[in-house]
């Protein structure tokens, strides 16, 4: 607003509900903050009237854009945060924070104002080191834009997945793949989207922290040439997706420079590990389901109850119809749209004589790749032992050998696989790190 001479900014005091914190007299605290962080000498824009009855402030104007869209522009000034390094030597020695993130700075004439009046206590996960940071470009390194994920960034983090594994496999055991099969999984926590972190340089996801299934264990990792970027992504990853138990990850044994990076944020080796196998798909031998069965290819979203149950059943959670109804309804995973990069021809069941669904496999493969990935398989245990799984799979993988798949993996260790002619290809150790405190999930 302005009188014609000057402009201002009027902030209305707003009481909207929340869940998990209550508030004071906001103005009050709005007002003594200003005035604790004055005396400290944090630059701001001056308080020029306060109306108690209405709520509202009326505070000086710095003209000029907020440091986060210069940012989102492109434009990196190594001078900001050894600036906000400076303010958190004197913030640090007071007991405070401020709220580190860049739309509440605005640079002007060599300085960087804070435009709000917030400041709390401090406690180390909201310092900037180990929360602010993440959200600032490192001196001297590039400006990447972060941003919570949205369904609309799904194709770029499946492209980003692709990327991490075209020059190196270490990461394979988190590919495209691996994601799509998760994102519709009955299983996946839905409500937590908004936790993935996603690192952008222009239209392409370059860095992310994505959790696995539920928080507590997670991917995090950057392409190459970003690696300046990877102690953010912890960070972050850190905050927003441990749960009771801290947080896990896993690292590639060979992996010297992520086992690195996760020592230096805190994490320590645990004895958790997993293994991928690898199968060259030039080795594969014929094999047929047994006389009376039939192969089906088989779309779980024309039929979602019929192959839930399968899984149900495959998956040795019993044959108590019941519960899975109730699991079911729990899940409420019925319905969705299909997988975006589902091919039908290389998701294929085993139907026993009297129609039911006795097996089923699914192979995924991206166009532009030469690798297959392999997720689920599993069989009803009353038609085990017939070769049933290791037909269907041997069929979907000669199929998507046609399509220019040179190799197969898949995340396990169990015979089965290993009696197709899987090999390890890749072991990784789990790294965790806990929380000192006990910490609730949101807060």
């Amino acid at each position: 607003m302005t009188d014609g001479t000057s402009e201002y900014v009027l902030k209305q005091i707003h009481h909207e509900p929340c869940d998990y914190y209550t508030f004071g007299d906001k103005l009050a605290s709005e007002l003594r903050d200003y005035g604790t962080l004055r005396r400290l000498g944090i630059p701001m824009p001056r308080l020029i009237a306060a109306d108690r009855a209405n709520e509202r402030i009326l505070k000086e104007y710095i003209p000029g854009k907020t440091a986060a869209e210069l940012i989102s522009e492109g434009t990196n000034d190594p001078s900001w945060r050894s600036r906000l390094e400076e303010l958190c030597a004197v913030l640090y020695a007071a007991g405070l924070n401020i709220d580190y993130y860049p739309t509440n700075f605005v640079p002007r004439d060599g300085e960087l104002y804070y435009i709000d009046y917030e400041c709390n206590s401090y406690m180390q996960q909201w310092d900037f080191e180990h929360w602010g940071s993440q959200y600032w470009p490192q001196a001297g390194g590039r400006s990447l834009n972060f941003r919570n994920y949205t369904d609309e960034d799904y194709g770029a983090v499946c492209a980003f997945l692709d990327r991490m594994t075209q020059d190196c496999r270490d990461r394979v055991n988190w590919n495209w793949a691996r994601f799509e099969w998760m994102y519709e999984h009955p299983e996946f926590d839905r409500s937590l989207l908004g936790r993935i972190g996603l690192w952008y340089d222009g239209e392409n996801v370059v860095g992310a922290a994505i959790y696995d299934m539920y928080l507590g264990e997670a991917f995090c990792g950057a392409l190459p040439g970003y690696e300046e970027a990877v102690p953010q992504i912890l960070a972050y990853a850190w905050r927003e997706l441990r749960d009771g138990s801290g947080l896990g990850i896993a690292a590639c044994d060979g992996d010297g420079q992520q086992i690195r990076a996760l020592e230096d944020a805190g994490f320590s080796e645990a004895e958790q590990t997993e293994t991928v196998l690898a199968l060259d798909l030039e080795s594969l031998g014929p094999r047929t389901v047994p006389e009376g069965f039939r192969i089906e290819e088989t779309d779980p979203m024309e039929d979602p109850r019929r192959i839930q149950w399968l899984f149900w059943q495959g998956f040795d959670h019993g044959d108590d119809t019941a519960e899975f109804e109730r699991d079911l309804e729990r899940t409420a995973r019925l319905g969705l749209k299909a997988r975006r990069h589902f091919r039908r021809e290389l998701s294929l069941s085993a139907a026993a004589p009297d129609g039911t669904m006795a097996a089923y496999c699914c192979v995924w493969f991206l166009e532009g790749t030469d690798y297959a990935y392999v997720e689920p398989v599993c069989t009803v245990p009353a038609y085990r032992g017939r070769g049933l799984a290791s037909a269907l799979l041997t069929e979907a993988l000669v199929r998507v050998r046609a399509l220019g798949a040179k190799d197969a993996y898949v995340i396990s260790d169990l015979p089965f696989y290993t009696d197709l002619g899987f090999r390890p290809f890749r072991h990784y150790t789990f790294f965790w790190k806990k929380d000192p405190e006990d910490h609730a999930d949101g807060e």
